[in-house]
């Protein structure tokens, strides 16, 4: 596995270790669909949120924050419709949220932010 693979990986699982730990409950992980994937389901009470996850090791190409898109945004809201589909349980409420992660000697700074679309 490529570097920047295994760094994805690891700051999939920081962010979800992060949201669990801040009551979110984590339904599913890389899930996946013809017009793409979303790194995490999560539930926030009633409402289900679409979690994007950008990790850097440095700020050579932007923050992580940065590198979420306009577009990638407006596919992560499609992603979001397409998943809530093929639920069998309605939610009333979807919501997209970023957790940037950026490491810094050794040590990972996260930011979270909710609702950004």
């Amino acid at each position: 596995m490529a570097a920047k693979d295994r760094l994805g990986r690891h700051g999939e699982q920081l962010a979800a270790d992060f949201l669990h730990a801040r009551g979110m409950r984590i339904l599913a992980r890389n899930w996946r669909c013809p017009e793409g994937e979303i790194d995490i389901i999560a539930r926030d009470g009633d409402t289900i949120v679409i979690v994007e996850v950008k990790t850097r090791s440095g700020r050579s190409h932007g923050t992580a924050f940065e590198a979420v898109t306009e577009a990638k945004l407006a596919r992560l809201r499609s992603l979001g419709r397409r998943w809530l589909e093929s639920q069998p349980e309605w939610f009333d409420t979807l919501r997209i949220d970023v957790v940037a992660l950026e490491r810094f000697a050794g040590d990972f700074s996260v930011r979270h932010e909710r609702g950004v679309v």
